[in-house]
């Protein structure tokens, strides 16, 4: 399976990988392990993830997955993808549709990624236009919530020592786990477009600023006690406003990153076909029939409180095992043997 990407369209492609479904509840995770200085660790956990960035620009070329390591990276997938699918339901059941059956929840999230998957994958190319619109109403309605502001929050206090800034500096690599989808997706960029540089910068301050506004806007609406039973934050703080012209502004955020979470399913599930699908093979449409089977078995299993709190408190080793160490073993490994995505003779081994 080949596709040749824009510059835009690869950006777009990665953005709703990054942010996502992670979006509306990384902060609270922050927070309560960086305390007041959580804002100062996540800008030196960010300044990091750029030069991450930039080492895997350099070296993407050399990132070509084998046989074992593209098993390994599709059962990861396989188990993070049921995972956000248990998480989207179960914040949809508590505060939108309280009533309605895990089964259909699945169905509403899973049929459209099953329906663009088997599409041409243009469809999930240009499907992320949605996030403009998204960012613009969400920065918006959110500073409605400033006159309940308490800048004092944000002073770091001595209860940010060293074992905090552990801690915070963990979860906060977690809001840019998937890189080894940047490694994926870079070598389908048109060789005309450049990433390296300016545009790169640009992409990963506008993640960084996403991020952070939340960071800083939760920090500034709660206390530090609050953040411990507040699982989405952001959920809350909309739902505390009054708006005109709607009752419920929380509503409409969630119905908003549904479809999000929909496009980053949609956006995944690419990213696993370019890897299963490398090369020919037989009944692939019955193999991504099958993959969404999977996903809604394990999603519906995770989708409990006490499985999704239990995996949310340790999920953070999934970034330096698969976004970190895997990919540089991997870069290494092939960059020693010689081994490039340029050359014709690369097969998976």
């Amino acid at each position: 399976m080949k596709i040749s990407l824009s510059r835009i369209q690869f950006f777009m492609l990665l953005f709703p990988l990054f942010t996502g479904f992670v979006y509306i509840s990384i902060q609270s995770i922050i927070i309560d392990s960086g305390k007041r200085a959580a804002w100062l660790i996540f800008i030196v956990a960010s300044i990091l993830v750029y030069l991450l960035f930039i080492l895997y620009e350099k070296t993407y070329k050399y990132f070509i997955l084998g046989k074992v390591s593209s098993v390994i990276y599709q059962i990861y997938w396989l188990f993070h993808l049921s995972l956000l699918v248990s998480y989207t339901i179960f914040v949809v059941s508590t505060w939108m549709s309280p009533n309605t059956p895990k089964y259909a929840l699945l169905l509403m999230l899973l049929i459209p990624s099953l329906y663009a998957s088997l599409s041409r994958a243009e469809t999930a190319v240009n499907i992320g236009a949605i996030f403009g619109t998204f960012i613009i109403f969400f920065i918006i309605f959110i500073l409605n919530a400033a006159d309940d502001f308490e800048y004092r929050n944000l002073v770091p206090t001595s209860e940010s020592g060293l074992k905090e800034w552990i801690w915070g500096l963990i979860y906060s690599f977690s809001a840019y786990r998937n890189m080894e989808c940047y490694l994926i997706l870079r070598k389908y960029v048109m060789k005309n477009e450049k990433i390296a540089g300016k545009p790169l910068f640009y992409f990963v301050f506008l993640l960084f600023f996403m991020y952070m506004f939340s960071i800083i806007t939760v920090s500034l609406y709660f206390s530090l006690d609050e953040f411990r039973f507040i699982s989405e934050p952001l959920l809350y703080i909309l739902h505390t406003q009054e708006v005109t012209f709607i009752k419920r502004l929380d509503l409409i955020f969630v119905f908003f990153w549904v479809l999000i979470t929909i496009i980053t399913i949609i956006n995944f599930i690419l990213v696993v076909k370019l890897v299963h699908f490398k090369k020919k093979r037989k009944y692939t449409k019955m193999r991504i029939v099958l993959y969404h089977i999977l996903i809604f078995i394990f999603a519906y299993y995770f989708a409990n409180f006490a499985d999704l709190q239990w995996i949310r408190v340790r999920y953070w080793i999934t970034f330096p095992i698969f976004g970190v160490l895997l990919p540089i073993m991997i870069i290494t490994w092939n960059k020693v043997r010689g081994r490039t995505i340029f050359d014709s003779s690369n097969s998976s081994s």
